[in-house]
């Protein structure tokens, strides 16, 4: 178990029973994904379609850059790019097919829905096998 240093010099020392102000783990994990006034801008001026199952995919997404550590992540959903703040869970923007350049990010995380093949190569082109 993993414990917090106490007992610095010239710091008051605190109680073991003192909690801190973090959410418990289960209330993070049931917290719902946002967006910020920047993506849900750029969902609407791009047109960007955002089902059920694209959201459940960033949801799962998300799950998956926690336990790994992500912070600030590339999340690609069929073609679509989300910059999301992983502590936050938050989306930050989001583009669709376009050359773009993402700076700042520590992982990235390519998932397809359920509608698109496995098989699905970029843009939907089936993936040739050897």
């Amino acid at each position: 178990m993993i414990e917090r240093v106490r007992g610095v010099a010239g710091s008051p020392q605190s109680s073991p029973s003192q909690k801190g102000s973090a959410l418990p783990f289960e209330r993070i994990l049931d917290q719902e994904i946002t967006f910020s006034a920047h993506a849900r801008r750029r969902l609407e001026e791009r047109a960007i379609p955002l089902s059920r199952e694209v959201k459940e995919k960033l949801e799962e997404g998300l799950r998956t850059l926690e336990a790994k550590g992500g912070r600030t992540s590339l999340i690609v959903v069929d073609g679509v790019a989300f910059v999301v703040n992983v502590p936050e869970r938050t989306v930050i923007t989001c583009v669709e097919n376009e050359n773009r350049v993402f700076t700042h990010i520590d992982s990235v995380l390519f998932m397809n829905t359920a509608g698109r093949s496995a098989a699905s190569g970029a843009c939907g082109r089936e993936v040739q096998k050897p």
